[in-house]
Protein backbone atom coordinates (compact mmCIF):
# COMPACT_ATOMS: atom_id res chain seq x y z
CA UNK A 1 0.00 0.00 0.00
CA UNK A 2 1.27 3.69 -0.99
CA UNK A 3 2.29 5.37 2.09
CA UNK A 4 1.97 9.04 0.77
CA UNK A 5 3.48 10.72 3.81
CA UNK A 6 6.63 8.66 3.24
CA UNK A 7 6.92 9.20 -0.26
CA UNK A 8 7.07 13.31 0.21
CA UNK A 9 9.43 12.79 2.88
CA UNK A 10 6.99 14.41 6.09
CA UNK A 11 5.33 13.81 9.37
CA UNK A 12 2.18 13.03 9.46
CA UNK A 13 1.08 16.21 11.47
CA UNK A 14 2.62 18.09 8.67
CA UNK A 15 0.53 21.68 7.81
CA UNK A 16 -0.49 22.22 3.87
CA UNK A 17 2.61 24.75 3.89
CA UNK A 18 5.25 22.19 4.88
CA UNK A 19 2.79 19.26 2.24
CA UNK A 20 3.49 21.99 -0.54
CA UNK A 21 7.33 22.61 0.30
CA UNK A 22 7.96 19.13 0.25
CA UNK A 23 6.49 18.24 -3.20
CA UNK A 24 7.67 21.26 -4.56
CA UNK A 25 11.10 20.23 -4.05
CA UNK A 26 10.41 17.01 -5.19
CA UNK A 27 8.65 17.42 -8.10
CA UNK A 28 11.21 19.60 -9.31
CA UNK A 29 13.90 17.06 -9.05
CA UNK A 30 12.00 14.29 -10.82
CA UNK A 31 10.44 15.90 -13.71
CA UNK A 32 10.37 14.43 -17.00
CA UNK A 33 11.48 17.58 -18.48
CA UNK A 34 14.91 17.72 -16.24
CA UNK A 35 15.44 13.71 -16.84
CA UNK A 36 14.36 12.89 -20.31
CA UNK A 37 14.31 9.06 -20.99
CA UNK A 38 14.35 8.18 -17.56
CA UNK A 39 11.48 5.74 -16.67
CA UNK A 40 12.57 5.28 -12.76
CA UNK A 41 12.31 9.40 -11.98
CA UNK A 42 8.80 9.31 -14.12
CA UNK A 43 7.73 6.66 -11.98
CA UNK A 44 8.72 8.59 -9.13
CA UNK A 45 7.36 12.17 -10.19
CA UNK A 46 3.95 10.06 -10.46
CA UNK A 47 3.89 8.43 -7.29
CA UNK A 48 5.18 11.75 -5.68
CA UNK A 49 2.58 14.25 -7.41
CA UNK A 50 -0.09 11.07 -6.32
CA UNK A 51 0.87 11.65 -2.97
CA UNK A 52 0.33 15.28 -3.42
CA UNK A 53 -2.94 15.32 -5.04
CA UNK A 54 -4.06 13.73 -1.94
CA UNK A 55 -2.67 15.02 1.37
CA UNK A 56 -3.42 18.42 -0.10
CA UNK A 57 -7.07 17.82 -0.18
CA UNK A 58 -8.57 18.00 3.68
CA UNK A 59 -11.11 15.77 2.21
CA UNK A 60 -9.04 12.98 0.68
CA UNK A 61 -6.34 13.22 3.60
CA UNK A 62 -9.03 12.50 6.11
CA UNK A 63 -10.42 9.52 4.10
CA UNK A 64 -6.03 8.07 3.80
CA UNK A 65 -6.10 8.79 7.20
CA UNK A 66 -8.64 6.98 8.67
CA UNK A 67 -8.58 3.81 5.75
CA UNK A 68 -5.53 4.47 3.65
CA UNK A 69 -5.04 4.52 -0.01
CA UNK A 70 -7.39 1.75 -1.33
CA UNK A 71 -9.97 3.81 -0.38
CA UNK A 72 -9.21 7.18 -1.69
CA UNK A 73 -8.20 5.86 -4.76
CA UNK A 74 -12.14 3.64 -5.19
CA UNK A 75 -14.44 6.36 -3.29
CA UNK A 76 -14.67 5.55 -0.27
CA UNK A 77 -17.69 6.85 2.52
CA UNK A 78 -19.13 8.34 -1.09
CA UNK A 79 -15.83 10.52 -2.04
CA UNK A 80 -14.94 10.05 -5.81
CA UNK A 81 -11.63 8.47 -6.68
CA UNK A 82 -8.32 10.66 -6.30
CA UNK A 83 -5.03 8.99 -6.92
CA UNK A 84 -3.56 6.34 -9.17
CA UNK A 85 -2.50 8.20 -11.86
CA UNK A 86 -2.75 6.60 -14.93
CA UNK A 87 -1.08 9.09 -17.27
CA UNK A 88 1.87 11.77 -17.15
CA UNK A 89 -0.85 14.60 -17.99
CA UNK A 90 -2.68 13.78 -15.16
CA UNK A 91 0.46 14.06 -12.86
CA UNK A 92 1.46 17.44 -14.70
CA UNK A 93 -1.87 19.28 -14.08
CA UNK A 94 -1.05 18.41 -10.35
CA UNK A 95 2.45 19.88 -11.16
CA UNK A 96 1.19 22.93 -12.68
CA UNK A 97 -1.55 23.57 -9.83
CA UNK A 98 0.99 23.62 -7.42
CA UNK A 99 3.17 26.16 -8.88
CA UNK A 100 0.06 28.13 -10.11
CA UNK A 101 0.09 27.26 -13.30
CA UNK A 102 -3.10 26.55 -15.58
CA UNK A 103 -2.97 23.48 -16.67
CA UNK A 104 -0.34 20.86 -18.65
CA UNK A 105 2.49 23.53 -20.17
CA UNK A 106 -0.72 25.87 -22.07
CA UNK A 107 -0.06 29.08 -22.90
CA UNK A 108 3.51 29.34 -22.93
CA UNK A 109 4.22 29.59 -20.01
CA UNK A 110 6.95 27.37 -17.70
CA UNK A 111 6.53 26.73 -13.94
CA UNK A 112 9.43 29.13 -13.44
CA UNK A 113 7.08 31.89 -14.62
CA UNK A 114 4.76 30.94 -11.86
CA UNK A 115 7.50 30.53 -9.40
CA UNK A 116 9.41 33.69 -10.06
CA UNK A 117 6.52 36.21 -11.27
CA UNK A 118 7.14 36.09 -15.53
CA UNK A 119 3.73 36.19 -16.30
CA UNK A 120 0.04 35.00 -15.46
CA UNK A 121 -1.59 37.53 -17.44
CA UNK A 122 -3.82 36.44 -19.87
CA UNK A 123 -4.48 39.11 -22.09
CA UNK A 124 -7.81 40.26 -20.77
CA UNK A 125 -8.37 43.04 -18.26
CA UNK A 126 -5.43 45.11 -19.40
CA UNK A 127 -6.67 48.40 -17.40
CA UNK A 128 -6.18 46.26 -14.26
CA UNK A 129 -2.86 45.37 -15.13
CA UNK A 130 -1.65 48.98 -15.96
CA UNK A 131 -3.46 50.74 -13.31
CA UNK A 132 -1.77 48.79 -10.36
CA UNK A 133 2.02 49.72 -11.00
CA UNK A 134 3.58 51.79 -8.07
CA UNK A 135 5.03 55.49 -9.68
CA UNK A 136 8.96 55.55 -9.22
CA UNK A 137 10.64 57.02 -5.83
CA UNK A 138 12.76 60.15 -5.41
CA UNK A 139 16.14 61.21 -4.32
CA UNK A 140 16.71 64.77 -2.70
CA UNK A 141 19.95 66.45 -0.81
CA UNK A 142 19.23 68.37 2.11
CA UNK A 143 22.05 70.35 4.14
CA UNK A 144 20.99 71.30 7.43
CA UNK A 145 23.19 73.30 10.32
CA UNK A 146 24.37 71.81 13.14
CA UNK A 147 21.92 73.84 15.24
CA UNK A 148 19.58 72.64 13.65
CA UNK A 149 20.37 68.92 13.47
CA UNK A 150 20.22 69.79 17.72
CA UNK A 151 16.65 71.13 17.57
CA UNK A 152 14.95 70.09 14.37
CA UNK A 153 13.66 72.12 11.68
CA UNK A 154 10.45 71.91 9.18
CA UNK A 155 11.92 72.54 5.58
CA UNK A 156 9.94 73.22 1.87
CA UNK A 157 11.49 71.13 -0.77
CA UNK A 158 10.60 72.28 -4.44
CA UNK A 159 10.90 69.15 -6.63
CA UNK A 160 9.78 68.57 -10.24
CA UNK A 161 7.78 65.34 -10.07
CA UNK A 162 5.78 63.41 -12.77
CA UNK A 163 1.64 63.80 -12.18
CA UNK A 164 -1.11 62.16 -13.64
CA UNK A 165 -2.31 64.28 -16.55
CA UNK A 166 -5.44 66.31 -15.64
CA UNK A 167 -6.73 66.28 -19.57
CA UNK A 168 -6.94 62.35 -19.90
CA UNK A 169 -6.97 62.10 -16.05
CA UNK A 170 -3.42 59.41 -16.31
CA UNK A 171 -4.79 57.21 -19.21
CA UNK A 172 -2.85 58.57 -21.97
CA UNK A 173 -5.96 58.85 -24.70
CA UNK A 174 -7.81 61.66 -26.10
CA UNK A 175 -10.70 58.97 -26.22
CA UNK A 176 -12.06 55.61 -24.58
CA UNK A 177 -11.56 54.09 -27.98
CA UNK A 178 -7.93 55.21 -28.87
CA UNK A 179 -6.58 52.18 -26.16
CA UNK A 180 -5.99 48.94 -28.02
CA UNK A 181 -4.73 45.15 -26.72
CA UNK A 182 -1.45 45.04 -28.04
CA UNK A 183 -1.13 42.54 -30.98
CA UNK A 184 2.39 41.23 -30.50
CA UNK A 185 2.02 40.09 -26.97
CA UNK A 186 -1.85 39.76 -26.66
CA UNK A 187 -1.97 42.69 -24.20
CA UNK A 188 0.24 40.40 -21.63
CA UNK A 189 3.00 43.24 -21.52
CA UNK A 190 5.92 39.96 -22.20
CA UNK A 191 6.37 37.78 -24.88
CA UNK A 192 8.36 34.35 -23.79
CA UNK A 193 10.63 32.26 -25.34
CA UNK A 194 10.65 28.32 -24.30
CA UNK A 195 14.11 26.74 -24.27
CA UNK A 196 13.51 23.14 -23.32
CA UNK A 197 12.79 23.29 -19.78
CA UNK A 198 13.13 26.74 -19.10
CA UNK A 199 10.75 29.48 -20.56
CA UNK A 200 12.63 33.16 -20.86
CA UNK A 201 9.93 36.33 -20.61
CA UNK A 202 11.02 39.65 -21.55
CA UNK A 203 9.14 42.99 -21.79
CA UNK A 204 7.30 42.97 -25.35
CA UNK A 205 9.11 45.96 -27.27
CA UNK A 206 5.58 46.81 -28.98
CA UNK A 207 4.23 48.06 -25.96
CA UNK A 208 7.25 48.40 -23.72
CA UNK A 209 5.54 45.91 -21.48
CA UNK A 210 2.50 47.82 -20.91
CA UNK A 211 0.08 45.67 -22.81
CA UNK A 212 -2.02 48.07 -24.66
CA UNK A 213 -0.97 50.59 -27.23
CA UNK A 214 -2.37 54.27 -27.69
CA UNK A 215 -3.61 54.93 -30.94
CA UNK A 216 -5.56 58.31 -29.97
CA UNK A 217 -2.71 60.08 -27.84
CA UNK A 218 -3.89 63.01 -25.44
CA UNK A 219 -2.70 66.50 -26.47
CA UNK A 220 -1.36 67.64 -23.46
CA UNK A 221 0.69 64.76 -22.15
CA UNK A 222 1.27 62.93 -25.45
CA UNK A 223 -0.03 59.58 -24.49
CA UNK A 224 2.31 59.54 -21.47
CA UNK A 225 -0.53 59.95 -19.03
CA UNK A 226 1.82 61.97 -17.07
CA UNK A 227 3.25 65.34 -17.22
CA UNK A 228 6.21 67.24 -15.48
CA UNK A 229 4.75 69.72 -12.64
CA UNK A 230 7.18 71.21 -9.63
CA UNK A 231 5.55 70.83 -6.23
CA UNK A 232 5.94 71.61 -2.51
CA UNK A 233 6.75 69.06 0.05
CA UNK A 234 6.89 69.92 3.61
CA UNK A 235 9.88 68.06 5.17
CA UNK A 236 9.53 67.71 9.44
CA UNK A 237 13.56 67.11 10.12
CA UNK A 238 13.02 65.86 14.01
CA UNK A 239 15.53 67.03 16.27
CA UNK A 240 18.70 64.64 16.85
CA UNK A 241 19.02 63.90 13.22
CA UNK A 242 22.85 63.37 12.16
CA UNK A 243 25.00 63.43 9.17
CA UNK A 244 24.30 60.61 6.36
CA UNK A 245 20.85 59.53 7.96
CA UNK A 246 17.63 59.07 5.75
CA UNK A 247 13.83 60.15 5.88
CA UNK A 248 11.41 58.78 3.76
CA UNK A 249 8.20 60.84 2.80
CA UNK A 250 5.55 58.70 2.17
CA UNK A 251 3.85 59.25 -2.06
CA UNK A 252 5.64 61.54 -3.01
CA UNK A 253 7.54 60.72 -5.96
CA UNK A 254 6.95 60.34 -9.39
CA UNK A 255 2.65 59.38 -10.00
CA UNK A 256 2.47 55.41 -11.32
CA UNK A 257 1.49 55.27 -14.70
CA UNK A 258 -1.98 55.08 -15.39
CA UNK A 259 -3.27 56.59 -12.22
CA UNK A 260 -0.90 54.00 -10.11
CA UNK A 261 0.19 55.21 -6.30
CA UNK A 262 2.95 57.42 -6.41
CA UNK A 263 6.23 56.26 -5.18
CA UNK A 264 8.13 57.86 -2.00
CA UNK A 265 10.52 60.26 -1.43
CA UNK A 266 14.06 59.57 -0.12
CA UNK A 267 15.63 62.54 1.58
CA UNK A 268 19.50 62.08 2.29
CA UNK A 269 20.43 64.50 5.32
CA UNK A 270 23.96 66.56 5.49
CA UNK A 271 25.02 68.21 8.87
CA UNK A 272 26.93 70.80 8.20
CA UNK A 273 30.03 70.81 11.07
CA UNK A 274 30.18 73.63 13.53
CA UNK A 275 33.35 75.71 14.52
CA UNK A 276 32.98 75.02 18.52
CA UNK A 277 31.11 71.51 18.87
CA UNK A 278 31.83 67.96 17.48
CA UNK A 279 29.35 65.51 17.61
CA UNK A 280 30.21 62.29 19.06
CA UNK A 281 26.90 60.41 19.01
CA UNK A 282 24.38 61.92 21.60
CA UNK A 283 27.26 63.87 23.06
CA UNK A 284 28.42 67.26 22.02
CA UNK A 285 32.35 67.70 22.86
CA UNK A 286 33.71 70.93 23.51
CA UNK A 287 37.34 71.74 23.90
CA UNK A 288 37.96 74.67 26.19
CA UNK A 289 41.20 77.03 26.72
CA UNK A 290 42.15 77.80 29.97
CA UNK A 291 45.02 79.68 31.32
CA UNK A 292 47.97 78.72 32.94
CA UNK A 293 47.11 80.45 36.32
CA UNK A 294 43.34 79.07 35.54
CA UNK A 295 44.42 75.35 35.65
CA UNK A 296 47.08 76.30 38.64
CA UNK A 297 44.87 78.19 40.81
CA UNK A 298 40.84 77.17 39.98
CA UNK A 299 38.15 79.43 38.41
CA UNK A 300 35.11 79.31 36.82
CA UNK A 301 34.10 79.71 33.52
CA UNK A 302 30.89 79.96 31.37
CA UNK A 303 31.11 78.17 28.36
CA UNK A 304 28.61 78.23 25.38
CA UNK A 305 25.72 75.72 24.60
CA UNK A 306 23.84 74.58 21.40
CA UNK A 307 20.73 76.01 22.84
CA UNK A 308 21.19 79.68 22.88
CA UNK A 309 22.35 79.80 26.53
CA UNK A 310 25.59 79.75 28.31
CA UNK A 311 26.87 76.82 31.08
CA UNK A 312 29.01 77.54 34.01
CA UNK A 313 31.97 74.91 34.66
CA UNK A 314 34.09 74.92 37.52
CA UNK A 315 37.82 74.17 36.66
CA UNK A 316 39.48 72.95 39.99
CA UNK A 317 43.16 73.77 40.93
CA UNK A 318 45.95 71.67 39.21
CA UNK A 319 43.56 71.10 36.48
CA UNK A 320 45.66 69.17 33.52
CA UNK A 321 45.39 69.29 29.52
CA UNK A 322 43.01 66.86 28.58
CA UNK A 323 40.72 67.26 31.57
CA UNK A 324 37.06 66.41 30.44
CA UNK A 325 34.07 68.11 32.19
CA UNK A 326 30.21 66.66 31.60
CA UNK A 327 27.47 69.31 31.94
CA UNK A 328 24.10 66.47 31.70
CA UNK A 329 21.53 66.95 28.96
CA UNK A 330 23.22 69.60 27.20
CA UNK A 331 23.73 67.06 24.10
CA UNK A 332 21.78 66.15 21.27
CA UNK A 333 18.42 64.73 22.07
CA UNK A 334 18.40 61.18 20.71
CA UNK A 335 16.60 60.98 17.34
CA UNK A 336 14.56 57.80 18.63
CA UNK A 337 13.44 59.59 21.73
CA UNK A 338 15.41 57.39 24.02
CA UNK A 339 17.04 60.67 26.52
CA UNK A 340 19.68 63.25 25.44
CA UNK A 341 23.30 63.53 25.21
CA UNK A 342 25.93 65.55 27.87
CA UNK A 343 27.80 68.58 26.77
CA UNK A 344 31.96 67.43 27.36
CA UNK A 345 33.90 70.66 28.33
CA UNK A 346 37.68 69.21 27.51
CA UNK A 347 40.00 71.73 28.51
CA UNK A 348 43.80 72.31 26.92
CA UNK A 349 46.11 74.64 29.31
CA UNK A 350 47.45 77.39 26.60
CA UNK A 351 51.49 78.27 27.03
CA UNK A 352 51.46 82.25 27.70
CA UNK A 353 53.75 84.05 24.15
CA UNK A 354 55.57 87.42 23.86
CA UNK A 355 55.76 87.35 27.90
CA UNK A 356 56.51 90.95 28.85
CA UNK A 357 59.66 91.91 30.76
CA UNK A 358 57.25 91.40 34.23
CA UNK A 359 55.78 88.47 33.47
CA UNK A 360 59.27 86.96 32.77
CA UNK A 361 61.03 87.78 35.40
CA UNK A 362 58.12 86.41 37.78
CA UNK A 363 58.07 82.83 35.85
CA UNK A 364 61.85 82.93 36.21
CA UNK A 365 61.46 83.57 40.44
CA UNK A 366 58.66 80.99 39.96
CA UNK A 367 61.27 78.23 38.17
CA UNK A 368 63.68 78.51 40.65
CA UNK A 369 61.45 77.72 43.65
CA UNK A 370 59.36 75.00 41.68
CA UNK A 371 59.09 71.44 42.85
CA UNK A 372 58.54 67.97 41.15
CA UNK A 373 55.98 67.32 43.98
CA UNK A 374 54.06 70.01 42.11
CA UNK A 375 54.45 68.41 38.85
CA UNK A 376 53.08 64.65 39.09
CA UNK A 377 53.65 63.76 35.51
CA UNK A 378 56.83 65.41 35.06
CA UNK A 379 58.07 63.16 38.59
CA UNK A 380 56.34 59.92 37.06
CA UNK A 381 58.16 60.48 33.90
CA UNK A 382 61.30 61.19 35.71
CA UNK A 383 61.26 58.06 37.18
CA UNK A 384 60.38 55.76 34.85
CA UNK A 385 63.80 57.21 32.99
CA UNK A 386 65.61 56.28 35.94
CA UNK A 387 64.82 52.86 35.84
CA UNK A 388 65.93 52.10 31.97
CA UNK A 389 69.57 52.94 33.48
CA UNK A 390 69.66 51.08 36.34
Amino acid sequence: MAEYYATLEISRAASQDEIKKAYRKKALQFHPDKNPGDAAAEKRFKEISEAYEVLSDEKKRQIYDTYGADAVRHGAGGMGGGGGFTSMDEALRTFMGAFGGGGGGGGGESIFDALFGGGGFTGEGIDERTRTRQGASKRVNVTISFEEAARGVDKELAIQNWVACQTCHGKGSASPNGIKKCTRCGGRGQIFEQRGFFSMSSPCPQCRGEGQVITDPCATCHGNGMVKEKQHVKLHIPAGIDNGMRLKVHGKGDAGPGGGPAGDLHVFLTVEPHSLFERHGDDVLLQLPITFTEASLSCKKDVPSLYSHTCRITIPEGTQTGKAFRVKGEGFPNVHGSGRGDLIVEVFVETPTQLSAEQREILEKFAKIESPLNQPKSKTFLDKIKGLFL
